[in-house]
């Protein structure tokens, strides 16, 4: 069927009047608008939604990217390595050797960064478990921080100008005799402590730059001395590990021991040698005369019958001991007291470990091998410890025994002092006291020791310059290391069995016009 003209004419939709044109339009502008404002609070509302997903949602982005950022720093790259190499070389001090240029040595044993968040953390957990545990020991710190004027467990990077804080040794003493050292829970101590004490895994730099400074502190917290100490504190292992042949030992019927040297006698005709002399014993039979005292101070059932099964099997094997091999060092003679004279002596143990025996004898190189903290040929273990390698004089152990007391003197040398086992008592003070001290003099057989005995009282006042003597105290539990500068006193008293090896490695002279107002001086 065809379409017409007309017929299209029809289909088209006919034109409106001009009235109704303008009606239309008006409509439709009207409607346009609303749909217009429509979707404008369309928009507004899509964009208020997607704003609240989007913000948590790169917020949470950049949380997970910054932690994983934070664990790609604490694996050291090699440039890391080579940058914290560089920290440690600048304060390496006092020179460096050629052999540890470029090393990257340090690298390895502080490769956590102190300024880093995750390193802070872990920082701050650690300084609050030592704060709690500390709190909870029978030797707790007298001053807080607030004191002190500083945080002992997070020392300013440098140390304060009135570093370590120091105070009247009668007051030390008249707070806690040396002679008492029988505290047993729940009673506890109050100890003079200011030293700060620094964590080797956290605090390592820090520590760097007080040792860099001549400053004493107490570093702990090293698995190298962590290991040393577990496998020292096991009578066992030493029992089974050292050789069983009667060794260099101590012995008084007093509890204070006083240093002498025998061959400056010549030079003082009227000096009495000090009651203490030197003996020669085994191991085994030293840790028994230990252990029983302190199973008498502990009132300790157990341990008394483990001391009694010590006994026994000594004294079963006692002829066998009598045909054992003599001391070579014509010093030391055979103990034959009566075995109830030696249950009321008092006896100090000792072991020397040198480089050069290593080859020849089985403790020298137990000792270097279980301690290469200490060990001048392993750089990297000992480069914190050891100052002056080239100048390092052994080690050397004192295995003591409770209740003992060397009396307050200073050694000519640095000193790094670490504890194995049990606790120990020091009173420390700074070299510039020498003159309030009453020191033997130079050249004396027991010179730079004190010339009397502090835990007495009375003896204060024919001794009056010591009231004025300022000295800390520090009480040091196994697996703590204390450095002590040169020529820094210390008065030594042994809480319980315990082992302590130190090393000495070189001498600082920042000290030595103080020590020549007291008639000593510094060897060059």
């Amino acid at each position: 069927m065809a379409f017409t003209e007309r017929d299209l004419f029809h289909r088209r939709p006919l034109a409106a009047s001009a009235s109704i044109r303008k009606s239309t339009e008006m409509n439709n502008n009207c409607a346009r608008r609303k749909r217009r404002a429509s979707s404008k609070d369309q928009f507004a509302a899509i964009r208020v939604i997607v704003l609240g997903v989007s913000i948590p949602l790169v917020l949470l982005i950049l949380l997970v990217t910054r932690r994983a950022g934070e664990r790609a720093a604490a694996i050291p790259t090699k440039s890391d390595e080579l940058s914290d190499s560089s920290r440690f070389l600048k304060q390496w001090k006092p020179r460096l050797r050629m052999s540890d240029e470029g090393t990257g040595r340090g690298s390895i044993m502080h490769n956590n960064d102190e300024k880093s968040s995750a390193s802070k953390r872990a920082n701050h957990d650690k300084i609050e478990a030592d704060s709690k545990q500390d709190s909870k020991s029978i030797y707790r710190y007298k001053f807080s921080a607030s004191e002190l004027g500083y945080d002992i467990y997070n020392c300013p990077p440098t140390p304060p100008d009135d570093y370590p804080r120091a105070w009247p040794v009668t007051d030390i003493i008249s707070n806690w005799n040396p002679n008492d050292v029988n505290t047993i829970p729940p009673s506890h101590r109050e100890v003079y402590h200011s030293l700060c004490i620094f964590d080797y895994q956290t605090q390592y730099e820090t520590a760097l730059v007080y040792r860099n400074a001549e400053k004493p502190f107490i570093i702990r917290n090293d698995p190298k001395v962590m290991a040393a100490s577990k496998k020292w504190s096991s009578p066992n292992y030493l029992l089974e590990n050292l050789p069983q042949k009667k060794m260099y030992t101590e012995r008084s019927p007093v509890n204070h021991f006083m240093f002498y040297n025998p061959s400056q006698r010549k030079n003082y005709k009227n000096w009495v040698q000090p009651v203490n002399d030197v003996v020669s014993m085994t191991l085994a039979e030293w840790l028994e005369r230990s252990l029983e005292r302190d199973a008498v101070a502990l009132s300790d059932g157990d341990l008394k019958k483990r001391v009694e099964t010590m006994r026994e099997k000594r004294m079963e094997r006692g002829l066998l001991q009598e045909q054992q091999e003599k001391p070579e060092d014509d010093e030391i003679k055979e103990d034959y007291d009566r075995e109830e004279e030696k249950r009321h002596n008092w006896y100090y143990w000792r072991l020397n470990a040198f480089v050069e025996d290593v080859e020849k004898d089985g403790y020298s190189k137990l000792t270097f091998d279980d301690m290469p903290f200490f060990d001048p040929r392993k750089e990297e273990e000992s480069a914190f410890y050891l100052v002056d390698p080239s100048d390092q004089r052994g080690i050397n152990c004192r295995f003591g025994m409770r209740g003992v007391i060397a009396e307050s003197h200073c050694d000519l040398s640095r000193n790094m002092i670490a504890l194995l086992d049990g606790e120990r008592r020091y009173i420390i003070g700074h070299p510039n006291q020498c003159q309030n001290l009453y020191l033997y003099p130079r050249g004396h057989p027991s010179g730079r020791h004190a010339s009397f005995d502090w835990s007495n009282p009375s003896n204060w006042d024919t001794h009056p310059k010591f009231r004025n003597a300022l000295h800390s105290e520090v009480v040091m539990k196994a697996g703590d290391v204390m450095y002590l500068p040169t020529a820094w006193f210390h008065h030594i008293i042994n809480l319980s069995t315990n082992i302590q090896c130190n090393i000495r490695s070189g001498i600082s002279y920042e000290n030595n016009d103080a020590l020549k107002e007291c008639g000593f001086k510094l060897p060059k």
